[in-house]
């Protein structure tokens, strides 16, 4: 398995976690690639191109205009501040300045989304200028939580849809964004890593900010689906402030347009099919100690996965003690492990680069097992 990342000292890393950005997130097409290297290769005037780009990814996923950023974190903060600064330079310019005389800068947040993804949501919220209101409760929420909430201080309710959030008994986001247009408030999604470019904003949000990076399988990326240019044009305004710490480069982002191009047209194909993995899943299911399952995404997402159930007394080892194995050695296997404190781990078929890492991995759960044993029986 040799690679760039080998040949200079560091550990290679088979990714059946997700697309994670710890794990670098995705692995590009050659199209993309291509696109990344001829646009770095010549100049051109940055305002430009971010106009045309956000013109361009709008076309194509049905929205208003879009706003191209460096990952959907970066979407969430350029999406308050705009909201704070409208179209005003100045304010964009001195945004940390007017904050503490700003009344509204109210961000309205269920309970049960705010959650860590590797950066806590709110610190994104409060980058951009906002100030947290939490509504509802962590094990649920309704609609007139959100409403309850609302006050004349509040810039805009922002729905976090992803599967590091509470999923029971939490409101749809449908119903949140229709409560949003219905108190002329605007809506922020955050659709990171969901697979639908078009859903949030034909429902009516305002802002829909999406990772190139993830289901796109883009560069390091993102992009704020827009409701209108105008809104799209003051997000482009942070980029003379705040946004001047996260800008995009023109490889980057002509490089998101090929990705999307690519994922709108269906030629994005995991070299793992449902086939493979339910031959994986069989496989596994041979393994003493190891019970196998097909589950679907947890967030509702047309995903499907392999849960591994362990049975310790039989396999030879707790789920988590396996996690910290497959970690181990050239190659270190990372699974889906939010479920090891209870006793599974998850395999996510779609970042595998072949069939041949998925077999990989049941090899080392089978050697792990081995070596278990032998030294239980010593």
């Amino acid at each position: 398995m040799e690679n760039i990342y080998k040949r200079n000292g560091l550990q290679t890393v088979i990714n059946a976690s997700g697309r994670m950005t710890k794990l670098g997130v995705s692995t590009i097409s050659k199209g993309v690639g291509e696109s990344l290297l001829e646009a770095a290769g010549s100049y051109v005037v940055i305002d430009d191109l971010y106009a045309y780009a956000g013109k361009r990814i709008a076309e194509m996923i049905g929205a208003g205009d879009a706003c191209v950023t460096s990952s959907a974190s970066a979407g969430i903060a350029l999406s308050i501040a705009s909201l704070i600064c409208q179209n005003d330079l100045n304010k964009v310019k001195h945004l940390y300045d007017l904050l503490p005389g700003a009344t509204k800068r109210e961000v309205i947040l269920l309970k049960g989304h705010n959650v860590d993804f590797g950066a806590p949501v709110s610190a994104m919220i409060q980058l951009g200028g906002g100030i947290i209101v939490e509504a509802g409760y962590a094990n649920g929420s309704k609609p007139e939580d959100i409403e309850g909430a609302v006050s004349e201080n509040t810039l805009a309710i922002c729905y976090v849809k992803s599967h590091h959030c509470v999923q029971k008994d939490m409101v749809d986001a449908k119903t949140v964004i229709s409560l949003a247009n219905r108190l002329g408030i605007p809506c922020i999604v955050d659709a990171a890593a969901e697979e639908d470019l078009s859903v949030y904003g034909a429902m009516g949000a305002d802002f829909v900010c999406y990772s190139g990076a993830k289901a796109i399988e883009g560069p390091t990326s993102g992009f704020v689906a827009c409701k209108t240019k105008e809104l799209a044009d003051s997000m482009r305004l942070q980029y003379q402030g705040i946004g001047r710490a996260m800008k995009v480069g023109k490889e980057n982002t002509m490089g998101l347009v090929k990705a999307v191009e690519e994922y709108v047209s269906g030629r994005k194909m995991s070299p793992v099919t449902r086939e493979d993995l339910e031959r994986f899943a069989a496989g596994i299911g041979e393994i003493p100690g190891l019970k196998p399952s097909m589950i679907k995404d947890e967030a509702g997402r047309d995903i499907y996965r392999v849960s591994i159930a362990f049975t310790p007394e039989v396999y030879g080892m707790t789920a988590k003690d396996a996690v910290r194995k497959l970690k181990e050695g050239e190659v270190a296997i990372f699974t889906r492990d939010y479920q090891a404190n209870i006793g599974s781990i998850a395999i996510d078929p779609r970042p595998l680069n072949s069939v041949e890492e998925l077999n990989t991995i049941s090899r080392r759960l089978l050697e792990i097992h081995t070596l278990a044993m032998e030294e239980m029986n010593q």
